[in-house]
């Protein structure tokens, strides 16, 4: 049999790529543990979670930024080093958009809201395989 699996296009939504249900951390856990989580879950980024939702976004390049700086990653909080000025993108909208919005915030990762729920989190290198795989040869 035959699979018709259709290929995702640039121009399709952004729902259609993003990770479902990213990774969460608490703001007072050590950055030692959010890089357990970052190599545990083989991912780049996670999501600083409080009451009501995410606060922050912590990715790999920020804890080794840390870790540079002469912190303790033992004794250093998630909270304390996280981007809380969240750039995010809307699930209807094109993954174009999305890497577009990437590129114009300057960041390489972005959470994918549905309304004010955070339901997903998008990846520069997910929106590039799409980019890539459109591109003629």
């Amino acid at each position: 049999m035959t699979s018709t699996a259709r290929r995702v296009l640039p121009t399709d939504p952004v729902r259609s790529i993003m990770v479902d249900g990213p990774a969460t951390v608490d703001p007072g856990d050590s950055l030692l543990a959010v890089a357990e989580e970052l190599v545990a879950g083989e991912i780049g980024a996670v999501l600083v979670r409080a009451p009501g939702g995410p606060t922050g976004l912590l990715s790999e390049r920020d804890v080794v930024a840390a870790l540079v700086a002469g912190g303790d990653l033992g004794d250093e909080q998630a909270g304390e080093v996280m981007t809380a000025d969240l750039v995010s993108v809307g699930t209807g909208e094109t993954i174009v958009a999305a890497g577009r919005r990437m590129a114009e915030a300057g960041v390489r990762h972005l959470p994918v809201r549905d309304g004010d729920a955070v339901v997903g989190l998008v990846s520069q290198r997910d929106v590039l395989a799409v980019l890539l795989a459109a591109a003629p040869d």
